[in-house]
Parts: C-alpha cells; sequence; structure tokens
C-alpha cells in the first residue's frame, strides 16, 4: 500500500474508533518510513484517543522534527497539553498554528479556553471574539465569552452574550444558571427567579440553582417558597454546609 492509500486508512480508522489497531498501522508504517512524519503523527493521534497524552506528545513532537509546519500535529500536541493541563505549552502550540496559517475557529476558540484556565481573562476575551468572527452564532462561545464578562462583573454584557447562547439552545442549564447570577448581581430578583426557575425545571436537583434561588427567597421575604426548596435540597445534599446555614436563617 503506497503512502496516500495509508494515510487515508489510518484516518478511517482514527473515525471509526479503531485505536489499537490504528496504533498498531501507524507504529509498523513510522519503522517503515521513519522520516514520514504522517505516520508519526498517527501514532500520536492513536494514543491520544487512547488518553496516553505523555506518548501523543512524544509522538507529535518527533512529526514536528520532521515536518515543523505541520497543521495537524502543532493542533494535536496542543490537545494533548491542554488534556495534561499545561496551558501555556498548549497556547504556545496554538499561537504557533495561528503564526504559520493564520486562525481559524477551533484555533481561537481553544485559545480562549486555555487562557481562560490561566484566568487570563482578557486574553481569553480577546479569543473568544475573534472565534466568533468565524462562527457568530457558535453556542459554546457565545457561552464562554460571556462567562469571562461575569467574572469581570461586566453583567449587562455577559446576559447580551448569554442571551444570544440561549436562543440558540434554551435547555442549557448552565447558560440559564449564569444568566439569573448576573441578574442577581444586577440586583433584578425578578429575572433571577424567572431564570432559576428554568434551571430547575430542566435540572430539579441543580443544586446551585436550588441554593442561590433559596438565598432570595429569603432576602425578599418569601420564607415559605424558600424552605420547600432548601427541604428539597437537604433531601439530596443531606451534608451540606451551606444548606444547613440557610436553615439557619429561615429560623433566625
Amino acid at each position: 500500500m503506497d503512502k496516500a492509500l495509508s494515510e487515508i486508512s489510518m484516518r478511517e480508522l482514527a473515525q471509526q474508533g479503531k485505536f489499537e489497531e490504528l496504533l498498531q498501522t501507524a507504529e509498523k508504517l513510522a519503522q517503515e518510513y521513519p522520516n514520514w512524519h504522517i505516520a508519526w503523527h498517527y501514532v500520536a493521534v492513536a494514543h491520544g484517543l487512547q488518553g496516553d497524552h505523555e506518548r501523543a506528545i512524544t509522538n507529535f513532537i518527533k512529526a514536528l522534527e520532521i515536518k515543523p509546519h505541520s497543521v495537524k500535529a502543532l493542533y494535536g500536541l496542543s490537545v494533548s497539553f491542554y488534556s495534561l493541563k499545561m496551558h501555556e505549552q498548549a497556547i504556545s502550540c496554538l499561537l504557533k498554528h495561528k503564526e504559520l496559517h493564520g486562525s481559524e475557529f477551533k484555533i481561537a476558540f481553544n485559545l480562549g479556553i486555555n487562557y481562560s484556565e490561566l484566568h487570563l481573562i482578557d486574553e481569553a476575551i480577546e479569543a473568544f471574539t475573534e472565534a466568533l468572527t468565524f462562527q457568530a452564532e457558535n453556542e459554546e462561545a457565545l457561552y464562554f465569552l460571556a462567562d469571562c464578562y461575569r467574572i469581570q462583573e461586566k453583567y449587562e454584557t455577559a446576559i447580551e452574550l448569554f442571551l444570544r447562547s440561549l436562543a440558540i439552545n434554551p435547555q442549557n442549564k448552565l447558560v440559564l444558571h449564569n444568566t439569573a447570577v448576573c441578574y442577581k448581581y444586577l440586583n433584578n430578583n425578578e429575572q433571577a427567579i424567572a431564570y432559576y426557575e428554568k434551571v430547575l425545571a430542566i435540572d430539579p436537583g441543580f443544586f446551585r440553582a436550588l441554593r442561590n434561588i433559596s438565598e432570595i427567597f429569603i432576602e425578599i421575604g418569601e420564607t415559605d417558597k424558600a424552605h420547600a426548596l432548601i427541604r428539597k435540597a437537604a433531601a439530596d445534599y443531606p451534608d451540606s454546609k451551606e444548606i444547613n446555614d440557610l436553615y439557619a436563617k429561615i429560623f433566625n
């Protein structure tokens, strides 16, 4: 089998989830063609898909030693670094990819994710904003960008972006929850309650929503509603100090 057919075969094995067969095939080809970067790339892919990111990194680096400007190897290496929480190294790979080949959605988006993990929120905002220039209505990019603004306490901007994300998927409980959080910080209890109730309609046991809406009801004097929700939370989370503290607020 020539190299072109071998590459197609390895790509199909990866797509079919036949990772062990892919590893055996790629290792055999790497031995047969030691200077063929594609073979080393798929050795790395096979290891990465099986969760062995240390070996994946070793082999992605081998592929890059042979072909330093390999788009696939740079991106694959960034994924393995991210999986090992090596975010600075992942960012370095993604920036190199961007320098050599220009940007695209997955590069900008993953830069945003890695910057967020390092709490570099300004950089994350820039990256997620760039990602949205490629896919303006991407639900995840909208959510993560909104959450960056929430972290920066820019709640109005965060809400605008959360609502755009919810227009795509109105059942995303994390987006609903964080929208409620922003409304609460803006002292809009009515809207905060409405969004927490939407969360609980999807997931009645969502702890943070139960806790947060209970706190609002206590704050506005609707203790009967708070008590019912706290009982629900206590049944699901009997050892929660936060729930016990809410009980204390009601009865003090």
